[in-house]
This record gives C-alpha cells, sequence and structure tokens, in this order.
C-alpha cells in the first residue's frame, strides 16, 4: 500500500506525496516503539524519503534529528530505490500530551538542537549540511532546513496517528516546493488549499490510501504525474557486513570473544540479532592467520 508519487504543474509548483503506514508499523514494531517515539519516527521516515524524492538525481538522504529530548537522536536514511531505515537512542520515551488525543512529539524530540541533512550519490560527493531545530515537530524543521540551508521554499506535512494499543493507523505526508518560475497566483491558490486542507493525519484518517490528496493541495493548477513507486522499510545490513566487522577488530578483542560461547551482534538501524557461535569465530579468525 505504501508508496511515494511525484507531481510537477504547469504553473512552477511540484509536489511529493508519501503513504508511509506499513512502513512505519513495521519500524515500531522491529524497534518496540511506544507512541510518541512511533510518531517522532514516523514523521522522521516520511520527511527523509520525501527529501530522497529528487526530481533529477538518484539520490540517498541521511536524516539526523538531535535535540534535547528525551528521544535522543532520530536517524533515517531513505535510498533511491524507495527503501527507508532508522531508529530512535530510546524508543521506550513517555511524555504528556500536548492535548487529548495529540501526542507531543515536540517535548519528545526536544526543542533545542541540530537537524543535519548528507545526501549522498554514486556521482557526485557526499553533501552535509544542518540547521538548528524550531520546534522538533520534524515537519517545521525539516521546512527551515530546506529554506536555511537549501534555498528551497517548501511547505511539508508530515503526520503519525497511533492507536493506544500502539499500533501505527494512518501515517504519510507531502512536501510542496516553488521553483523559479512559480507564479505568485499559483502560491497563493496552493497556500489556501493548504490552510482549508488541515492537518494531513486526519486526512489520511479518512482516506488512507490519499486519495485525492493531491487534488486537494494542487487544485485549480494544470498537474502532471511523473513518478509512482512503492515504498517499504529494508535495512542494508546483513551476516556477511557484521562477520566483516568482526575481522577488522583488534587482536585482543578477537580473543576476548571467544571466550564466549556466543556472540551476538545488533544492527542500531533495523533491531535485527545476529549470533556468531564460538567455533564460527574461531575458523573466521583462524582462516586469515589472526588466531593462532
Amino acid at each position: 500500500m505504501d508508496y511515494i508519487k511525484r507531481f510537477t504543474t504547469r504553473e512552477g509548483v511540484r509536489m511529493s506525496l508519501a503513504v508511509t503506514t506499513d512502513t512505519v508499523e513495521t519500524a515500531r514494531i522491529r524497534h518496540d516503539l511506544w507512541p510518541v517515539a512511533t510518531a517522532a519516527l514516523g514523521r522522521a521516515i516520511t520527511g527523509a524519503i520525501l527529501l530522497a524524492g529528487d526530481f533529477k538525481n538518484h539520490e540517498n538522504v541521511s536524516l539526523r534529528i538531535k535535540g534535547d529530548g528525551p528521544l535522543g537522536v532520530v536517524h533515517v536514511d531513505a535510498f533511491s530505490d524507495n527503501t527507508v531505515r532508522g531508529y530512535v537512542d530510546e524508543p521506550h520515551v513517555d511524555v504528556p500530551l500536548k492535548y487529548e488525543g495529540k501526542l507531543d512529539v515536540g517535548a519528545a524530540v526536544g526543542h533545542n538542537g541540530e537537524v543535519q541533512v548528507t545526501r549522498f550519490t554514486q556521482l557526485a560527493q557526499d553533501y552535509t549540511s544542518a540547521s538548528p531545530i524550531q520546534s522538533g515537530e520534524v515537519a517545521e524543521d525539516l521546512a527551515y532546513y530546506l529554506y536555511a540551508s537549501e534555498q528551497v521554499p517548501s511547505t511539508i506535512s508530515l503526520g503519525v496517528l497511533v492507536d493506544p494499543d500502539y499500533h501505527t493507523v494512518v501515517a504519510g505526508g507531502f512536501i510542496v516546493q516553488a521553483l523559479p518560475d512559480a507564479t505568485d497566483t499559483a502560491l497563493a491558490q496552493v497556500e489556501k488549499n493548504i490552510n482549508e486542507l488541515g492537518p494531513v493525519t486526519e486526512y489520511l484518517k479518512a482516506h488512507p490510501d490519499g486519495t485525492g490528496l493531491v487534488e486537494r493541495v494542487l487544485d485549480g493548477l494544470t498537474v502532471n504525474e511523473v513518478y509512482n513507486e512503492p515504498i517499504h522499510f529494508q535495512c542494508r545490513c546483513g551476516r556477511d557486513r557484521f562477520a566483516g566487522v568482526l575481522m577488522t577488530l583488534r587482536e585482543e578483542d578477537k580473543k576476548a570473544l571467544l571466550e564466549d560461547e556466543t556472540t551476538e551482534l545488533v544492527c542500531h538501524y533495523c533491531n535485527e540479532k545476529y549470533h556468531f557461535s564460538r567455533e564460527e569465530l574461531k575458523e573466521m579468525f583462524s582462516s586469515k592467520g589472526l588466531i593462532q
């Protein structure tokens, strides 16, 4: 069900829309997230996917939000093949509701800190830039980052709705950007449309698949869909990668591992666990002449 779609308009406005409910739910289950952590990571996952939705290049994006709230760092990697992974430092965080039924993501992330974005492709040098956190609510922070660091006027709306049983009900969002040739009339129309739309979470609650959202936001403009692909949570980790990490350890650290029956390694990004028995490690290390 999850997807990212991209649109251009004749009037110089472009838009990307992502529905991420299943992706966020996968992250919640993998990391055993409590509600406010699900909301924060879910917004960051959606935001990173939208940032990686470059219209020209096959680009990967790493998003790191480091605030002074109890969640610690929120980190997401979104890849050009429309896969994403991410985590929060502290998945079991509980803060008072902002008001009834509204999670206080800003308090959990923190109101002070930094948003850092790294863009990288196979064809160009990695580029990292940062901006200060504005509210901790993620969408506002990313919009400010795009304006301050990349000089791109943008409107971003992100939302995650979590049930009392911790299940992700809906998640998604959109980004609207003005191109250099955007007309004032078009921008005023889009602003009016977005104000009338209200919170994206409420819209997705009524339309879980995002049907009609683009038409609402870009009403009055000539719209052309240019991209439509599925997205899902997927990590780049694997047993071979962790084995490679073990091979780079110092000699004394390798010997220390061999004192245990089993060594467990856990991936930060997806919480997948990899186990290596003492016999496996002996064979690995001895094959390279590292352990006698």
